[in-house]
């Protein structure tokens, strides 16, 4: 059995904008977290349709949330 990689989608506030972080390439800049939070679960949801496990988290300082994932806890 194949073993596919964890999708993060990481959500940053970055050089004064909101971001995803995916493996440490930038995507956006979105109006607000919210809006950068939707785009990276809408994302995150195709690659867990593509059987990828997926996650979105919000990085505030060195903390994360989890905001979505498709992995039991």
């Amino acid at each position: 059995m194949t073993v596919l990689p964890h999708a993060r989608y990481i959500i940053v506030h970055h050089d004064g904008a909101w971001k995803i972080n995916l493996n440490n390439s930038y995507y956006g800049p979105f109006p607000t977290r919210a809006a950068a939070v939707e785009s990276a679960t809408d994302t995150a949801r195709k690659a867990g349709d593509g059987g990828y496990p997926a996650s979105v988290l919000v990085m505030e300082g060195t903390a994360f949330e989890t905001v979505w994932t498709n992995q039991p806890e």
